[in-house]
């Protein structure tokens, strides 16, 4: 099999054209994949004959441990590699084959990458078998949910779903990992550099990325010759070096979040731009600007806050209300006849897309633009737009490359590269972790249209009732 596939690769790499080209290294990752499936298989196998044939004499925990390290050592070695990481690969093996068989299905059929499914598997370390399973099948349900996303999109998708059932335990690691906080610099004699690295808040971490992006593109604008990076690097620095450069006290997050979730204490997990799915409580602490006890019921809290305190809640937290469609998680549309998009319209689509709309592309959103380019006469609205990385966003420019929405709720376009392969991308859901399809939605029903219609009847010059007299048609009104 393998010398055949090399023969055919052989003529190829002489003369295949760009589309065969394209499709041959797309089969070679499927193939790849598979191999990675058998891989880990294998991989679980071994560890199960290790574990079964020296435990019979021993079955402390200790001595497990133990054969387990051993096996992800010895498995470390068959693939030429260190042995760092490995005793978490087998756990995601047995994960694998023990509760997810859909997923291991999937896997086999090379539609996961080795990377992919580390991303599926390690979030899912934190749940219960059961839990797992019940993932799995949703899997099953919605294959498409994971279709074309990067690791990171992935990872989030699937924190979304083990949220709901460990969101507590993750608030509590959070709030002892932000005791943790540090910085350190550490001087390179050779470079005449210093290297900074630390761990801050969230927020604050938000805060200071965002303020020095914006600077960065604000003095880009104006002709700064440096490179964003380096003006980010020198505006960092200047909040030491010039008592009068300052962190704005006060700045604006992205967090998207149901108003269950807010209000109710709901389980649903929350969103936050730039740093990605965060737990429910942890999100509520964000927006009352104080920490809010595990132990604590949110009527506990508000029996136990003084009036003072909803004051300054009211007075510092500002809620933009983002609806969704009706039946669905999805957002609603904004539009506007201008060519370049307004402020407000970019913050829409950056909340909405979340990550660069390339499919496999975690990048953050520097750029926004129309899918239709505006001089083919695409429409400045959020249904022909999308947020890109910007190397994404030039590689658009392709002669060749095309780009279409087919599907504006869940937002959905088809990317054509012009080299014989297509790609769909479909933003994430403002909430949850899948779209959910509802043939019943609000917005397709019958008696909506026939009251559109009703709506939008002509003027009556004959018989017909008198205008008032006639009734709108009513839900009972169409068959069902």
């Amino acid at each position: 099999m393998v010398t055949a596939l090399e023969t055919d690769l052989a003529s190829l790499e002489e003369h295949g054209s760009k589309s065969e080209c394209a499709t041959a290294i797309a089969d070679i990752e499927s193939t790849i994949s598979s191999l990675r499936y058998h891989q880990a298989a294998l991989s679980h196998q071994l560890e199960i004959d290790l574990v079964r044939t020296n435990t019979e004499s021993n079955s402390r925990s200790k001595a497990l441990k133990q054969l387990n390290r051993g096996a992800a050592a010895a498995i470390a070695l068959a693939r030429h590699t260190d042995s760092h990481g490995y005793g978490a690969y087998l756990e995601n093996c047995r994960i694998l084959f023990e509760s997810t068989p859909h997923l291991a299905a999937a896997y086999s059929r090379g539609e996961f990458t080795e990377d992919q499914m580390r991303a599926i598997l390690t979030p899912l370390r934190s749940v219960k078998a059961e839990r797992r399973a019940e993932f799995d099948d949703l899997y099953a349900k919605n294959p498409k949910m994971l279709e074309n996303l990067g690791n990171k999109k992935i990872s989030d998708t699937v924190k979304d779903f083990t949220l709901t059932y460990a969101s507590d335990q993750q608030c509590k690691e959070q709030k002892t990992a932000e005791e943790q906080r540090f910085i350190k610099f550490t001087p390179n004699a050779e470079t005449g550099m210093m290297r900074v690295n630390g761990n801050i808040p969230i927020t604050a971490g938000l805060a200071m990325k965002n303020e020095m992006k914006a600077k960065a593109r604000s003095l880009k604008a104006k002709g700064d010759p440096r490179t964003r990076t380096q003006i980010e690097t020198d505006y960092f620095a200047s909040f030491c070096t010039h008592p009068e450069a300052k962190i704005p006290v006060t700045f604006t997050l992205g967090l998207v979040m149901t108003d269950k979730t807010l209000f109710l204490g709901d389980r649903d997990p929350a969103n936050l731009e730039g740093y990605g799915t965060i737990a429910p409580q942890y999100a509520r602490e964000l927006v009352a600007g104080q920490e809010i006890l595990n132990n604590m019921t949110l009527a506990e809290m508000a029996a136990t806050r003084s009036p003072a305190f909803v004051e300054t809640m009211e007075a510092t937290i500002e809620l933009i209300r983002l609806y969704t469609a009706p039946g669905d998680k999805d957002l609603i549309a904004m539009d506007s006849k201008a060519r370049i998009f307004p402020e407000k319209m970019k913050k829409f689509i950056k909340m909405r897309d979340r990550h660069c709309r390339t499919p496999f592309c975690d990048g953050l959103i520097e750029e926004i633009d129309h899918v239709t380019q505006a001089y083919l006469g695409g429409h400045t609205c959020v249904t022909n737009s999308d947020g890109r990385c910007k190397l994404c966003n030039q590689a658009k420019e392709t002669p060749g490359w095309q780009e279409i929405v087919i599907k504006h709720g869940p937002h959905s376009m088809l990317i054509n590269t012009g080299m014989g392969t297509v790609y769909r991308s479909t933003a994430p859901p403002a909430t949850g972790f899948a779209h959910k399809p509802y043939p019943q939605c609000m917005s397709e029903a019958d008696w909506v249209r026939s009251f559109e219609e009703w709506l939008n009847r002509p003027p009556d010059t004959g018989s017909s009732p008198r205008n008032g007299d006639e009734k709108p048609p009513d839900i009972e009104d169409i068959p069902a």
